[in-house]
């Protein structure tokens, strides 16, 4: 699921966290204004269900491919002068074709921070863990029977996990539903590890999934305790199935957009092969959101090594970008923003939150040359504005431009090697969509164009020294072996017992 790194490094600092993460009472910390440290948007932090359905012999639904998860799995940053600010905020173009084979004009905004790992003290936390009960989610599960893990032992191990890091300056309290919503442990000191603990251990299988009653039971709380510390986080642990009351992604989104605006993130921890990430997706994509998928307890090491405290560390928000192209190109696609859409303006370039991170992200925009327009005329200025967690406005200009640089063998030029890295793994990740897409009513449509995203990748990889990307030919490569076996589509959920 994740990229393995070094071994988990435990966080127990003693200085205080930088500029836009201050504490009351703190000093600032000192950094090197350098933007080597990672950051990356809200939202899907990994490709993680596309990755074990298809390992499953399963052809993932469309909405499993998500740009902005392989951004988040991958170290994309930009080199260029030193950064003053917490978030690092730098651009690089390229020309390159799109899927269509049509060269157009790319810019990339590489995303990192300046914070020191090292010395890094996170804010100090409320977390209500809303945790699904309900039969698919298998707590009750007897592992000594067999090697598979079911999503209610990795929900216990991961949740277990967290509360351990807790100290007496953090809080936490969990909400269960199933066929009732039940508060199984209020508000609780984060030092009374004894209680939190015995209180997670109890948890047992308790029937359907009303998944609106406990995100509303779980929300309820969190206001109760708002302003008690810097930091209020809804964490929702789930096979994300809901199947009493509300089941649409528009009503959950509602749901999380109202404690978006009364200040409490969520971070959604999607457990098994059964999820619905078109869920996952809507509901994670706002202020102070990002989602995890998790399917065995490696997973819950993995992502605890990798992601955390990153996870509940916000430092931007409202991330913005206004562009103007060079006379005659278009903006036409964005790539790597969770709430990615369209206007009449062109593409939705917005993303609600910049979160820490060990990785480096992304955001990618193309443009369209019209006519016969010269691609040496291609540039691109305008602006990037953000909020830090303090509500201080920044704002950033954009300008940069394509000189004219030879183009490589397969029509290429990228101003700095990792915008050819965004770039086609944005192609790679689309077009996996759009071959899982044709999947469903047209096989033969979906096998070609799935051969043609195999060969685009491959021969981008041949113009870029980038490991990393070897793991994602495979991916690609098993997908399509699986379509032209004429696997089935869709997720696991109701399949029993992998």
């Amino acid at each position: 699921m994740f990229h393995h790194l070094a071994q988990r490094a435990f966080l127990q600092v003693v200085a205080c966290a930088v500029a836009t993460l201050l504490l009351a009472g703190c000093a600032m910390s000192t950094f090197g204004p350098t933007g080597d440290f990672g950051a990356t948007q809200g939202g899907v932090q990994d490709m993680g269900f596309a990755r074990e359905l298809i390992k499953s012999g399963r052809v993932p639904p469309p909405e499993a491919f998500v740009v902005e998860g392989m951004f988040s799995e991958h170290d994309l940053g930009l080199t260029g002068e030193p950064c003053e600010r917490t978030l690092c905020l730098r651009t690089a173009t390229a020309i390159a074709p799109d899927l269509d084979a049509n060269t157009c004009g790319w810019l990339q905004v590489g995303m990192s921070s300046t914070i020191d790992m090292d010395t890094f003290q996170r804010q100090n936390l409320s977390i209500v863990a809303c945790i699904d009960v309900s039969g698919s989610m298998g707590w009750d599960y007897a592992t000594e029977q067999t090697a598979y893990v079911s999503p209610g032992q990795v929900s216990r191990n991961l949740l277990s996990t967290i509360a351990a890091e807790l100290t007496g300056n953090d809080q936490i309290a969990i909400v269960t539903y199933g066929t009732t919503v039940n508060t199984v442990l209020p508000v609780t000191n984060g030092s009374q590890q004894v209680t939190i603990q015995a209180a997670i251990d109890s948890l047992t299988t308790g029937g359907v999934t009303d998944m609106e009653s406990g995100l509303r039971r779980a929300y309820e709380i969190a206001r109760s305790v708002s302003g008690e510390t810097p930091q209020v986080r809804v964490m929702l642990f789930t096979d994300i199935q809901p199947n009493v009351g509300a089941v649409t992604a528009t009503e959950f989104e509602q749901i999380v957009a109202d404690g978006a605006d009364d200040g409490i993130g969520l971070t959604v921890f999607g457990v098994g092969v059964g999820m619905r990430q078109e869920l996952m997706n809507a509901i994670s994509h706002l202020r102070d959101g990002n989602a995890f998928s998790l399917f065995d307890n490696e997973d819950v090491v993995e992502l605890m090594d990798d992601s955390w405290p990153w996870m509940v560390s916000p430092i931007a928000y409202n991330l913005a970008l206004e562009l103007t192209p060079a006379e005659s190109f278009v903006g036409a696609d964005a790539y790597g923003f969770p709430s990615a859409g369209d206007s009449e303006e062109g593409p939705k370039l917005e993303t609600a939150t910049v979160f820490l991170s060990r990785r480096k992200g992304a955001l990618l925009v193309r443009f369209e040359p019209q006519g016969d327009t010269p691609l040496s005329q291609f540039a691109v200025t305008g602006r990037l504005t953000y909020q830090t967690p303090e509500g201080e406005p920044v704002e950033q200009t954009v300008n940069a431009a394509y000189a004219g640089q030879p183009l490589d063998e397969h029509g290429r030029y990228f101003d700095q090697p990792n915008v050819g890295s965004t770039l086609a793994l944005a192609m790679l990740v689309s077009g996996m969509n759009s071959a899982a897409q044709a999947y469903a009513t047209d096989r033969d449509a979906a096998i070609a164009t799935m051969e043609a995203v195999v060969q685009r990748f491959s021969d981008d990889m041949s113009a870029l020294n980038d490991a990393s990307l070897d793991t994602e030919l495979q991916l690609a490569q098993d997908m399509l072996n699986l379509m032209q076996q004429g696997a089935d589509q869709g997720d696991l959920y109701g399949y029993g017992v992998l």
